[in-house]
């Protein structure tokens, strides 16, 4: 009797049948399922409605909640991949140029830019292709309200605007006002406790002069930071529905999600992170302690605001895709003070989402040796690097001086990006600028410098950047009775005509 031999049989499935499977899968495991299986990523790159889900995963995207009958994914791939091509280049595809009244403050907040002074407030929506408002087609508020505000954060997916005051009593005491209202018709907000709250500062406005005030929103929680003279810095956390509130005394926070907060301090001499558990604001819970590096241990500490979605409820948004909260990246940047041109300044990314809870005891506290295993680190010149570095999701933009000299002497400045994207097989940074590489960091570099033309700046110098998730707001140097900004917009509309379809379907 002859020996059973044994056999395999393999049905090959048909692109149709392993369209249909594609098409049930939730865009995560669409793209892990591209990077594994050569034939799977060949025909995704074929197929509109399921490159545009793999698109959103590899450019750190979520789609988002505008109808899917308004426009189409074949629509949206096309705004993507525009996207995904002119970000990393600082390609921007708009500009629209405005002149500010000098004695009027300026500053970019929720996809808003605004101008203060002491009678009114004036807010215009920034153009966007994500939700169709080119320039033109944007919304424009004016509000009257006194004395004028120090800053305003927005939150349009909460139909919320905070304006912070500063306001010095007789006695010199500072005063911090927080006036809660609704975006669009600055009556109380409907989600607060009280349309206007003051907090003491206990800080002498004598002894320490305000220089600067901040303030960013996220979900229930409102963080405002207060610069005095001398570095010295206070942050209020508030809950803005119920008011309950803390004063902290890091040299800075930041908010990672809901429920966490990170500081960094001095804790008996040793500069440190600590993550707080923030659910109830009126309690100062740490949850781990990161170790920094002794050589940091007299500069000046800084997070870069990440001006993207901090949580899912950003899903509420109107736009046809939005950044993803699981790829934002945190910066914390060291500036030693002083004037010395050499000295070194240090900026340190890594992903937010790193720092979370653990249920081991033994590693509440991280040592800095394993810390910087999931970090990069990057050394700048001091000197060489103008205004405050901007994130946005994951991409860092800034300025650094370009050694060129306007006819007054000015010195001029050309724009640099950074774009950290996901990747399996992370990317070392080449450029020699990166002082620190960890071995388990899942971040890939791809950084460009870009230098500015006449036309965009008219010879003024570039003194300051915003960034918001379509624009790149440019701060020019001040002409008299006037402040020039640019904003420059990323995207291009969506034309019928550029559409292509597969010929399959």
């Amino acid at each position: 009797m002859p020996a059973r031999l044994p056999s395999t049989k393999r049905a090959k499935i048909s692109n149709d049948v392993l369209i249909a499977i594609l098409e049930k899968m939730d865009s995560i495991s669409l793209f892990n399922t591209c990077l594994a299986f050569e034939r799977v990523y060949y025909l995704v790159m074929q197929v509109q409605s399921l490159r545009y889900k793999y698109e959103l995963v590899r450019n750190g995207f979520k789609d988002g909640q505008l109808s899917h009958r308004a426009r189409p994914p074949f629509h949206r791939l096309q705004l993507l991949l525009n996207f995904k091509k002119s970000w990393p280049k600082l390609s921007w595809s708009a500009e629209q140029k405005e002149r500010i009244p000098l004695h009027r403050s300026f500053g970019v907040s929720g996809g808003f830019c605004y101008h203060s002074g002491t009678q009114s407030i004036t807010i215009s929506e920034l153009p966007t292709f994500r939700i169709e408002r080119p320039n033109g087609q944007t919304r424009h508020l004016k509000y009257n309200t006194t004395p004028q505000a120090d800053c305003i954060a927005i939150d349009a997916l909460q139909s919320l605007i905070v304006v912070v005051q500063t306001i010095s009593g007789p006695d010199g005491s500072i005063e911090l006002r927080l006036k809660v209202r609704n975006l669009w018709t600055f009556e109380k907000h409907p989600g607060t406790a009280s349309a206007l709250r003051s907090y003491l500062t206990h800080v002498n406005n004598s002894n320490l002069p305000v220089e600067r005030t901040s303030a960013i929103i996220s979900g229930n929680y409102l963080v405002v930071t207060i610069e005095f003279s001398g570095g010295v810095a206070r942050h209020l956390l508030v809950d803005w529905r119920t008011h309950e509130s803390m004063w902290h005394d890091d040299q800075d926070v930041v908010i990672l999600n809901s429920g966490r907060m990170l500081g960094v301090l001095k804790v008996h001499g040793r500069l440190v992170l600590h993550l707080y558990n923030i659910a109830d604001v009126r309690k100062r819970e740490v949850l781990r302690e990161y170790e920094l590096p002794p050589i940091w241990a007299d500069a000046i500490m800084k997070f870069a605001r990440n001006t993207a979605p901090s949580s899912h409820y950003a899903a509420a948004s109107k736009a046809m895709f939005y950044t993803d909260p699981d790829t934002r990246v945190l910066m914390l940047t060291a500036k030693f003070p002083g004037s010395n041109p050499n000295t070194p300044l240090y900026w340190m990314f890594a992903s937010e989402s790193f720092f979370r809870p653990t249920q081991h005891a033994d590693r509440r506290s991280v040592r800095w040796q394993d810390l910087l295993q999931f970090c990069l680190v990057k050394e700048l010149s001091a000197n060489q690097v103008v205004g405050s570095p901007q994130v946005v999701g994951s991409r860092v933009v800034y300025l650094e001086k370009n050694g060129m000299r306007g006819p007054h002497g000015s010195e001029h400045s050309r724009l640099c990006g950074i774009t950290f994207s996901r990747s399996t097989e992370p990317q070392p940074p080449q450029s020699k600028q990166w002082a620190k590489s960890g071995m388990y960091s899942s971040l890939s570099v791809f950084e460009v410098v870009r230098e500015f033309s006449e036309s965009v700046t008219g010879g003024l110098p570039v003194e300051d950047v915003q960034v918001t998730e379509d624009n790149i707001i440019l701060l020019l140097k001040k002409i008299p009775d006037w402040k020039p900004i640019n904003i420059l917009t990323f995207g291009e509309p969506v034309t019928p005509h550029a559409v292509q379809y597969h010929p399959a379907l």
